[in-house]
């Protein structure tokens, strides 16, 4: 279509006496609709593909099809940036753009038929793409001292919504708040809510230090050069402690191993894990429902880790935008 638009256009301007059509040029168009035509949207996007000084020199007979943008380049873009955000949907989205909303009523009712349990899914999904990569959170038992790998609070959604999952201990971790390996008749492997803040704090820590410690390894697969110390050399338009000390060995560069945005993106793991709020909030107000009491008995006992984590991350500078550094000089 978009090739067939261009011949089109190419060849009606050069009818038409107009200069750069040649091969590789680049001609704008607008897509346009017939303002004396009964259907104002006839013809396909070739027929309707205008050069903006065609539209200047015939004004009467042509204007720009403001519904095809609103339809083809707003509302798709719009869509996909609130398809989080509750009570929207394609088809009020489009009413509010002044669009015919019944042509977009099959998208919306496609997503309300959505099996429950796939929504419920798809809250603890979108997370865990997010957080790809991120090291779980560990927790030490108070009792065996086996350390074991402490699950979101998402997870209680499907501990509670499936029967199944709930049998799973470590799934089932934020019902009990034990650990996984002990037997259930040891008082002993009880997580506190004083041994989970101050576990979480400790391994927090450990990312801030390795952060820190500043490790820095050359990119080079041959070299593989890794140093704590800065390379103050510069060479071209390199970067300052970027140049491999093995230069003119090796041409690579040396790279930080653990970022800003790497101890971020970890310590917001960590506040995901115990958000009970946000994982509540992000549930429709009918699936919240059967959730609420359980994640109220649950906050009671997190919270206070919860508060040091997240303060902890709020600290991290990765997080704050600098507005004068956003400010362009004119």
């Amino acid at each position: 279509m978009l090739k067939t638009s261009l011949m089109s256009r190419s060849l009606r301007l050069k009818q038409n006496g107009f200069s750069g059509c040649s091969a590789g040029d680049t001609v704008p168009y607008i897509i346009c609709s017939q303002q004396d035509s009964d259907n104002t949207h006839s013809g396909g996007i070739a027929q309707r593909a205008r050069h903006p000084d065609e539209l200047k020199r015939d004004p009467n007979k042509w204007m720009i099809d403001i519904e095809y943008y609103l339809s083809q380049q707003i509302h798709p873009v719009v869509s996909r940036l609130c398809a989080s955000i509750e009570g929207t949907s394609p088809a009020r989205l489009a009413e509010c753009l002044g669009l015919d909303s019944s042509k977009f009523q099959s998208r919306s009712i496609g997503s309300s038929n959505e099996d429950t349990s796939t929504m419920l899914l798809s809250v603890i999904d979108d997370e865990d793409e997010r957080y790809r990569g991120c090291e779980p959170l560990r927790l030490s038992c108070p009792s065996c001292t086996n350390t074991f790998e402490c699950p979101p609070v998402s997870s209680l959604i499907a501990s509670l919504s499936d029967p199944n999952e709930g049998k799973d201990a470590t799934v089932n971790f934020w019902r009990r708040m034990r650990c996984p390996r002990c037997p259930d008749d040891t008082d002993e492997c009880r997580v506190s809510p004083a041994v989970l803040a101050n576990q979480i704090k400790r391994q927090a820590d450990n990312f801030i230090n390795r952060y820190y410690k500043g490790l820095l390894m050359c990119d080079d697969e041959g070299c593989k050069y890794s140093t704590h110390i800065v390379n103050l050399r510069v060479m071209g338009d390199s970067e300052r402690g970027t140049i491999c000390p093995n230069y003119p060995q090796c041409n690579g560069r040396l790279v930080r191993q653990y970022t800003e945005a790497d101890l971020y993106r970890q310590l917001s793991y960590f506040c995901y894990v115990l958000d009970a709020t946000r994982c509540l909030d992000k549930l429709d107000q009918k699936m919240r429902l059967p959730f609420e009491k359980e994640f109220a008995v649950l906050n009671q006992t997190i919270s206070s880790a919860f508060l040091e984590i997240q303060k902890i991350r709020d600290r991290c500078a990765f997080g704050w935008v600098q507005l004068t550094d956003l400010a362009v000089s004119i």
